[in-house]
């Protein structure tokens, strides 16, 4: 039976008929126990040596155990011991014996039994101890319930497990071993809830539970910290290494598709592994530690599990410093848009913009987005920057219409985060209103990867700004999931060719060819292409010769602030330059 199931049902069995384990060799004194408690409506286990009552704790989980002390084989005292090592350290022990020398009762305590009684056996007083002992567990295990553990799982709970990562610290620096702090992260687990419901998310957790305490043993601890977020404490190892195939392990048995309520998602999970004493000697640090770790793993692309190594809370500790900057960067006006030019090359003319994130930091300068708003979509801060993006726009826009350059056209890069948990629909009709700004002087540039994480819900607001008047393109085309059958599906115009391919050609054959297919496939579904990255002229021939009608890059211009882009736009509209 699993710890997820057990604890619970343990806690009712005790309330409605306890277990007792008798471990004595022998019989008659098994006779008499069984006949004095049975009557205070106990199940009593007999077992004749201490192997036996140890196969019997592992079947029976008792609220007691009774030990004689003096057995063949293993005695009272091991068995107890042996017992408690195997993680039963809750089930309370009493020693039967007649032995009532100093040194037994020593050692009776010694090895976690909680009391003795005495050979010959005084019946009352046995039944009153037992009856005092079993109400005790039965109370605590009330308690334990409704305290430490989780509500949805039954699982240890974050206090519960912080409590137990201290005792296996103290453990571990007595017998001189280590413990592996592992934390688990389930990938896109958001995704399921958005998706299916919190309903099918929470029924996803349970069997995550269920899955990670059968795959573990009884004495490892498994927690739920909250969300989608669990903790696996793993003693008595001898090094690092040896939860290399525990954490392997996880990850393999998590890595699988699930049915529930008739929806099948697939789960996966993010490993980061802490160890005492190597990578912290107290339980604050082994947290703090295996957290960074379990991060690095996510930033590996998840699914794997990763060792914490110093280096990473160098790292930890510039990005933390990085996300607290970003959170002052809005509300100190540090971004910047720059606006880089669209041309049709046949015509050699603007044929739209792109408007360019930058972050002017006010100690290390100008700072490119592949640098920042990867931390910003993991803390969170990509939707109000998102936010502030598609008012500067539509701001902008209404400056140069007024200025008289009313033919401008301005593409916006949405984030998948954005896309997915804004109402982008709702923020682009404010914007628009409240600028007097129409909606076909807006384009939108998604990644190809961020259609395919909710299909039905992306098709409809993709379908609803289409509507609006708003041009859709995809970026980054061809280095993701490479999803064709999903642009004859959209409401898409424009695909953009990554620059990784445009760097190439004409010279590279590879390159060639993977521009070639996506120039005829583009002009099979009608779309626009646009190139991105052109550097050069040999570049642009290929690109005309093609039939790609649009491109991007340093041979026309570099991104540029909006007055210098004023300038430009004007230069060539009256060919000034």
């Amino acid at each position: 039976m699993s710890n997820v199931i057990s604890l619970f049902d343990d806690t009712q069995k005790y309330e409605e008929r306890p277990v007792v384990i008798l471990a004595d060799d022998d019989p008659s004194i098994r006779l008499m126990v069984r006949h004095v408690l049975e009557s205070e409506d106990y199940d009593i286990i007999e077992a004749a040596d201490g192997l036996e009552a140890i196969r019997a704790v592992e079947k029976h989980h008792p609220a007691l155990i009774l030990l004689d002390a003096v057995m063949p084989g293993l005695d009272g005292f091991t068995t107890c011991q042996q017992v408690k090592d195997k993680g039963y350290k809750d089930i309370p022990v009493i020693m039967i014996t007649g032995l009532d020398d100093d040194a037994s009762v020593e050692r009776a305590y010694e090895v976690g039994a909680i009391d003795f009684i005495t050979k010959p056996i005084k019946w009352a007083v046995l039944k009153h101890r037992v009856r005092s002992v079993i109400a005790k567990v039965v109370a605590e295990r009330k308690v334990e319930l409704l305290a430490y553990r989780d509500s949805l799982t039954q699982l240890p709970n974050r206090l519960l497990f912080a409590d137990r990562l201290e005792q296996a610290i103290i453990r571990a620096a007595r017998n001189r071993d280590a413990v592996a702090l592992m934390l688990l992260d389930l990938d896109d687990f958001k995704l399921v809830n958005d998706s299916f419901g919190h309903d099918t998310g929470d029924k996803l957790i349970k069997s995550i539970a269920q899955l990670l305490s059968n795959s573990l043993r009884r004495a490892d601890t498994v927690a739920r910290l909250g969300g989608d977020e669990f903790a696996v404490i793993v003693e008595n190892i001898d090094k690092a290494s040896d939860a290399v195939s525990i954490a392997d392990n996880l990850t393999t048995i998590l890595k699988h598709n699930v049915k529930i309520d008739n929806h099948e998602t697939f789960t996966s999970a993010s490993v980061g592994i802490a160890v005492y004493p190597d990578d912290g000697t107290d339980a604050h640090t082994l947290l703090k530690n295996a957290d960074t770790a379990m991060f690095r793993a996510k930033e590996n692309g998840r699914h794997c599990f990763q060792f914490y190594t110093p280096e990473m809370s160098v790292n930890a500790m510039e990005r933390l410093d990085l996300e607290n900057s970003l959170r002052n960067a809005l509300k100190n006006d540090e971004f910047v848009l720059l606006y880089q030019p669209m041309i049709e090359m046949h015509k050699n003319e603007v044929a739209g913009i792109e408007a360019l994130l930058r972050w002017q930091h006010p100690e290390k300068g100008m700072i490119e987005p592949e640098d920042f708003i990867p931390v910003a979509e993991d803390a969170g801060l990509i939707l109000p920057i998102g936010e502030w993006v598609i008012g500067t726009v539509c701001k902008q826009l209404k400056q140069w219409q007024q200025a008289g350059l009313d033919q401008q056209n301005i593409s916006i890069n949405i984030s998948a985060r954005q896309f997915r948990d804004q109402d982008i629909v709702s923020l682009f009709e404010r914007e628009l209103a409240d600028n007097g700004v129409a909606a076909s002087c807006i384009s939108i540039d998604l990644a190809e990867a961020t259609l395919i994480d909710n299909v039905g819900e992306a098709e409809k607001v993709l379908v609803k700004l289409h509507d609006m008047g708003m041009g859709i393109a995809i970026h980054d085309f061809g280095t993701g999931f490479a999803s064709v059958a999903y642009l004859k599906d959209f409401a898409v115009d424009m695909v953009k060719l990554d620059r990784v391919f445009i760097s190439g050609i004409p010279d590279s054959e590879a390159d060639s060819a993977i521009v070639t297919a996506v120039a005829g496939l583009t002009r099979g579904l009608k779309l626009k292409l646009l190139a991105v990255g052109v550097e050069n002229e040999r570049q642009l021939q290929m690109l005309q010769g093609l039939g790609c009608q649009m491109g991007q890059g340093f041979y026309w211009s570099k991104p540029l602030p909006a007055d210098q882009y004023e300038q430009f736009y004007l230069n060539r509209y009256y060919n000034l330059g």
